[in-house]
């Protein structure tokens, strides 16, 4: 016979079950999900990156337009400033996510870069009724200008690649067995005590009422083996994570020796795609092609002013907004857009040394930690492997060729250092990526501090 008493005994253990509190590990796995970055947090557009790459691009356009005549710098720093545009885009968007490059981005910077030094060329005297007349060399001031913005938004791009690649995160280590032999163990001790806890009746029960006893069991069991794979999942992400190796400061090192190396790469490339460009328009090359261009990345020179009176100076200017190998030397001594290259790569650095130290600082190992001697050390690093090849090259005088068709004339070398400015070069690279990684430390640090009060 049914006892008076037995659905209270049979429902009970339900009843305890639906007013349980939810175990670790569906409490750990609610807590990581909430944690973790949405899917459209990653892919928004990043527009604190692409407007300082603006403000930083403008301003110097704008100073570079103060001189009648323009600097070896003016045409080509937006090719050789185009990496590291891209480089201080990815730094400025992993200050949010360390997921995404953000090349779109990176793509719209470089553009800007060469809209801008385009929008100050044209402002020169002569360059608009040059253009609006038809000419033959307006065509082709037009055709360089467009290659100079395919080639900054192309290495602006490369930029961005090569800074998200170079301060991703390291492969974590793999588990090891220990640890998934006491997560087991703790598996099967957990369903032990869960059969132990059942309540067990040899009372005669109603056929229906233990299979919806058996059925409920089986969907709770179901849902929390759902919700602990789940937990075990992201517990063994987290892990995985934390167990990522250190960075040594050799590995720092490379970087910079790649970065840094960045600009000449895209000199070099340039120079050869200029050179075609205008085998193609039938145009006689310039002398002094490549080393024209690296000659951007020096901003002491020796200072070769030239008389821009009447028509002829005219024609030079014309001639120097357009003709890259046309070398005919600064107006003055030190040319500041020389410096936008060195400001984009430090700024840059400086970013992606203080996020990558934030994103290892919690880990189990000890990872290179950007104490201010080697923060300092690895950005006057940079500044020095970016002037260095063009100083060296340009101290042993410039020394070029005229090519017209099957005749080649060579041309007596151009001497454009010195002693003076050979040193100074060596010296203003480093301080200045130096003074911008202090900048750029100062300002992050005191955003962090402002955001810790607010909380």
């Amino acid at each position: 016979m049914q006892r008076p008493d037995q659905p209270n005994s049979t429902t009970a253990p339900n009843d305890h079950a639906d007013k349980a509190p939810p175990n670790k590990s569906q409490a750990v796995s609610a807590t990581k999900t909430v944690s973790l970055p949405s899917p459209r947090q990653v892919r928004d557009f990043d527009w604190t990156a692409l407007g300082v790459v603006i403000v930083i691009a403008a301003f110097f356009a704008l100073t570079a337009r103060i001189n009648a005549q323009p600097a070896t710098s003016f045409v080509p720093i937006a090719v050789l400033s185009a990496t590291g545009c891209g480089l201080l885009v990815t730094a400025i968007r992993k200050l949010h996510t360390p997921k995404g490059a953000g090349l779109f981005e990176a793509a719209l910077g470089g553009f800007f870069i060469a809209l801008f030094q385009f929008t100050i060329a044209i402002t020169y005297p002569g360059v608009l009724d040059t253009l609006t007349q038809g000419l033959i060399v307006g065509h082709d001031f037009l055709i360089t200008w467009g290659l100079i913005a395919g080639f900054s938004i192309l290495f602006s791009i490369a930029g961005a690649a090569l800074g998200h690649l170079a301060f991703a995160p390291l492969r974590p280590l793999p588990a090891s067995s220990t640890s998934n032999a006491e997560v087991e163990e703790e598996e099967a001790e957990d369903s032990i005590a869960s059969l132990e806890e059942q309540p067990v009746d040899h009372s005669g029960v109603e056929e229906e009422e233990i299979t919806g006893t058996v059925a409920d069991s089986k969907d709770e069991e179901n849902t929390a083996g759902r919700a602990e794979e789940h937990a075990l999942t992201v517990d063994a992400s987290e892990a995985a994570t934390l167990r990522q190796p250190p960075r040594s400061a050799l590995s720092y090192v490379i970087t910079i020796l790649l970065l840094g190396l960045a600009p000449t790469v895209a000199a070099y490339v340039f120079s050869a795609a200029y050179n075609f460009t205008l085998g193609l328009s039938q145009l006689i090359p310039g002398p002094y092609p490549t080393l024209r261009l690296l000659s951007t990345l020096l901003p002491w020179q020796v200072p070769l002013p030239i008389e821009l009176n009447g028509v002829i100076g005219n024609i030079i200017i014309f001639s120097l907004l357009w003709r890259i190998p046309l070398f005919l030397g600064n107006p003055t001594l030190f040319d500041l857009q020389a410096l936008e290259v060195f400001v984009f790569n430090g700024a840059a650095l400086g970013l992606l040394l203080l996020t990558t130290y934030r994103y290892n600082v919690s880990a189990t190992y000890r990872s290179f930690s950007p104490g201010w001697p080697a923060y300092l050390s690895l950005e006057a690093l940079l500044g020095l492997v970016i002037v260095l090849p063009a100083n060296l090259w340009a101290l042993r005088g410039l020394a070029g060729l005229l090519q017209f068709h099957d005749i080649v004339i060579p041309i007596r070398t151009l001497s454009i250092l010195n002693p003076l400015t050979f040193s100074l070069n060596l010296i203003t690279g480093p301080l200045m990526c130096m003074i911008i990684g202090i900048v750029v430390r100062g300002l992050l640090m005191r955003s962090y501090s402002t955001k810790a009060q607010l909380r």
